[in-house]
Parts: structure tokens; C-alpha cells; sequence
């Protein structure tokens, strides 16, 4: 299971046509994440010019997927949007820590 801060990018091949982009990922997995739903709104708006959406890379470190204009999208949540059984798990952890530092104060 991948955690907070262990995802990161390492290539991005964008679909304009289909508003989605194949992210190549540090442990060789691949995913498809769509962008559907942000084509032609607010910020997003340039989505809609097949050009724009075309212009993907990966932002430094491999910690973000980024498009000019400062439109980015970092790289735990694409992961755990692809992944969402990680995010629930990622999840689980933390409360389970979080009651082990409670149970511990009251001991």
C-alpha cells in the first residue's frame, strides 16, 4: 500500500481528446486519471484547448502533475484517486495511531 509522500510520478502522457493522462509511476504501476470533470471550469477552463491540456509534465521531484498557469495537482491524490483502497487504508492508520496515543494518555 502506498503512503502519503511515497507517490511519485515519473512520466505523463496526455490524452487531449479524452481529458485524461497516463501517469507512469516510481513503482511501475501506470494509471489513467481523467480531468473530465474540471474541462471548461473556473481555472480549468484551458483544459477545453486540446493544445493546453497537451502541455502536462511532471512537477519536480515527481511530487506533482502540473500544467502552465500554476495548475497542478499533487501526486498522493491522483495516486489514492486511482487508489482509493490505499486512501481508506491511509486512513485506518491514522486513527488506529491516533487511538493508541489516546489509550496511552489514559493509562
Amino acid at each position: 500500500m502506498a503512503k502519503i509522500l511515497e507517490n511519485i510520478i515519473i512520466a505523463a502522457e496526455a490524452d487531449p481528446t479524452g481529458h485524461t493522462v497516463k501517469l507512469t509511476w516510481a513503482n511501475g504501476e501506470t494509471t489513467v486519471n481523467s480531468f473530465r470533470r474540471l474541462v471548461g471550469k473556473g481555472v480549468f477552463a484551458a483544459f477545453s484547448d486540446p493544445e493546453f491540456f497537451a502541455q502536462v509534465r511532471v512537477g519536480e521531484g515527481g511530487r506533482s502533475l502540473e500544467w502552465p498557469g500554476e495548475r497542478d495537482f499533487c501526486a498522493d491524490a491522483l495516486w489514492f484517486e486511482a487508489h482509493p483502497e490505499d486512501a481508506l487504508g491511509q486512513l485506518t492508520e491514522e486513527a488506529n495511531r491516533k487511538l493508541d496515543d489516546a489509550h496511552s494518555m489514559l493509562s
